[in-house]
């Protein structure tokens, strides 16, 4: 059994959608991929994937370039989009003294930064918008070659090469989004009404990490079961030690005469491989939260 893939095809659909925009941030591709679950393998997750690609509208296809850093400038955000690229970056350095991503390089040397500055430059005085390659592996000097070959394709040549490589780039992230949600969840939460005395389902819970330089980074999303429970929500790799928030969206449920409309519980790991389950008790004018097990 994938469990990762068990964990994907079985994720509340809003959830999933969300998770998918890491993978390409285009909402009409990760609403289509997510409306194809249950995938049976992951070639046909990453099938699917690359197909619904090809049949995204071209602003659509533009407008998820856009949110991938400019080739020879690191991500600065801070989604999981981020994280990968910055992991990838970090390989390729060790790998071949260049820092390269799914989604952009940082190359060493400032000559060479200098030519990818340039011809990022002209390809996008060409065709209007950012240049786009699959990068995980290649060096920065095969960037900017590829970069100025490409520069010679008509419009609707290039449309078509950035298509694929786009759907490359989705293809590897599908596939870390599935690795990451077959380790082991390593936090849970459950959600009790005492006003009512039943589990409350539907709960908006997102986590937040707390930043070495300060402010929170979101984690995970994903709402309460039908039990009130949420169990594999948080991705294992790369769970560390640290302090966390995680922020419950009370509001629809308390109705309009609570007090909460939303409830942040901050807690701290010490050890990361211990399971963690913070549960939550209800009510319009209180709540009581507590260290399970």
């Amino acid at each position: 059994m994938d469990r990762g893939l068990d964990v994907f095809n079985t994720l509340p659909a809003d959830d999933v959608r969300e998770l998918l925009l890491s993978c390409c941030a285009a909402p009409g591709w990760a609403a289509a991929v997510a409306a194809g679950r249950p995938y049976a393998d992951r070639a046909a997750l990453t099938a699917a994937g690359r197909a619904r690609i090809g049949a995204l509208p071209w602003p659509e296809v533009v407008g998820a370039v856009a949110a991938h850093p400019r080739i020879g400038r690191p991500p600065t955000g801070t989604g999981r989009d981020a994280e990968w690229s910055r992991r990838e970056q970090a390989a390729a350095t060790a790998a071949s003294g260049t820092a390269a991503s799914a989604a952009g390089t940082v190359a060493s040397g400032p000559g060479v930064a200098t030519e990818l500055a340039e011809v990022n430059d002209a390809y996008e005085q060409r065709f209007g918008y950012r240049f786009l390659i699959f990068a995980n592996g290649r060096s920065a000097a095969e960037l900017v070659a590829a970069a100025r070959q490409r520069l010679h394709h008509d419009p609707d040549t290039e449309q078509g090469v950035v298509r694929t490589e786009l759907g490359d780039i989705a293809a590897l992230r599908l596939g870390r989004l599935v690795d990451d949600m077959a380790a082991p969840a390593p936090l849970s939460s459950h959600v009790l009404d005492t006003t009512t005395g039943t589990p409350a389902a539907g709960i908006a819970v997102r986590l937040d990490a707390a930043d070495p330089e300060g402010g929170w980074r979101t984690v995970a999303t994903g709402h309460t079961d039908a039990d009130g429970r949420l169990r594999d929500w948080v991705p294992g790799a790369g769970w560390a030690a640290g302090t966390y928030r995680l922020v419950f969206d009370v509001a629809d449920r308390l109705g309009a005469d609570a007090f909460y409309t939303e409830i942040p519980v901050v807690f701290t790991v010490r050890d990361a491989a211990r399971h963690h389950h913070v549960p939550l008790l209800l009510s319009p004018y209180g709540y009581t939260t507590y260290r399970g097990s």
